[in-house]
């Protein structure tokens, strides 16, 4: 009887123990598939091409940009960077790096994952715009692959480059009007002092 409830123990607890592997296995799997996504989504980027994202987005992938504007499937992804690229302008490139903090597993088909990005813009002119942004990404395995859901990306508002850049030209153009509307400002000035002398009689 002993005998029997022993092989009965050891027969559930390798069952168990078995059943822990595959499920491990999985989940490393699924893992490594949604490092792939961030690995390509990098390498897309950063080569501007953007076909090697298309095996993980679906008609259905919706997301809103470090810039606020929203995108839909594969076509409005291409679109976007098209559009940063025409932005920056021939010679220019865009290169990031995307860091993963965390990803969560739900229901073996669901994940949430989060992270941030370093991002440079290389001008045609040699100037370069470093910032970072703050991401979140769902995915969904579809047909035994994950796909990207929704992604969304955010920077500080306030406290970015392209704001202290757009300050920066606002304050050239307004101390260049400064200089101008000084000069001319003299300049009246001098036209008026000089009649008002020529109409002073000369000292006999």
């Amino acid at each position: 009887m002993k005998t029997e409830r022993h092989i009965l123990t050891t027969l559930v607890a390798t069952a168990i123990f078995s059943i822990c592997l595959i499920a491990r296995a999985d989940e490393t799997a699924d893992r490594a598939e949604l490092q792939m996504i961030r690995t390509n989504y990098m390498e897309a980027v950063n080569t501007g091409n953007l076909s090697k994202m298309a095996p993980f987005v679906s008609p259905d992938t919706t997301g809103v940009m470090v810039t606020g504007e929203e995108v839909k499937g594969m076509d409005g992804l291409k679109a976007y960077w098209e559009k940063i690229q025409n932005l920056i302008g021939p010679g220019g490139s865009y290169h990031v790096t995307v860091n993963s903090d965390k990803t969560e597993l739900f229901h073996d088909d669901l994940s949430v994952s989060r992270g941030s990005t370093e991002d440079t813009v290389h001008l045609p002119n040699g100037k370069e715009l470093h910032f970072t942004s703050l991401w979140t990404a769902v995915c969904r395995k579809e047909d035994g692959h994950w796909k990207v859901m929704r992604m969304q990306a955010g920077m500080d508002p306030v406290n970015n480059v392209f704001v202290s850049l757009q300050l920066a030209k606002a304050k050239l153009q307004f101390g260049g009007l400064g200089v101008v509307a000084g000069a001319a400002f003299g300049l009246i000035i001098g036209i008026v002092i000089s009649k008002r002398r020529s109409r002073v009689p000369a000292p006999v």
